[in-house]
């Protein structure tokens, strides 16, 4: 294993990079076989990163000798617990390209963000990971992280949160 501090680093993404992060966040809605809902365009992320009323922030990760061509994004916005009154950090996506993973990027993905949590005073950081991927899982567990069994994700979208709301 390589030392990513000296290989890779991260910055907060900037507008010149919403065509690579759209470029990897679909090569992750492939890997994870959900293209049929992908959605997200370069005008809609670029709302929501840098709009009026940004919906989350995103930081890339970049080999040091190529800083303008991301090869991971990360995607996280603030959640909040009421039974701990404190604001948390949700990381919604971690994408590294597959020819960069295993060399520790990962591993400082997750350090910045729990550093991050730790600075801005939150309460948990938190993820979801799918079933299927026991890398991920494997991976988690490793670095310290809680598979939490008893919690499900419910969700209403489209037809059914329309209906919901009439």
């Amino acid at each position: 294993m390589t030392d990513a501090s000296k290989r890779y680093q991260l910055r907060t993404a900037v507008a010149q990079d919403i065509p690579h992060i759209l470029g990897l966040m679909r090569e992750m809605a492939e890997f994870e076989k959900l293209t049929d809902i992908f959605k997200a365009t370069e005008a809609s992320l670029h709302n929501s990163f840098f709009g009026a009323q940004p919906a989350a922030h995103c930081l890339v990760g970049h080999t040091e000798d190529e800083p303008g061509l991301p090869v991971a994004y990360i995607m996280w916005f603030h959640n909040y617990s009421s039974f701990l009154d404190k604001r948390g950090l949700y990381l919604e996506d971690v994408y590294i390209q597959p020819a960069h993973r295993g060399n520790g990027l990962g591993k400082m993905v997750l350090k910045h963000l729990a550093r991050l949590a730790i600075e801005l005073d939150c309460g948990r950081f938190e993820w979801t990971v799918l079933d299927w991927n026991q890398n991920a899982i494997d991976f988690y567990k490793h670095h310290g992280a809680e598979i939490l069994p008893e919690w499900r994700i419910v969700r209403v979208t489209g037809d059914a949160m329309r209906q919901l709301a009439e």
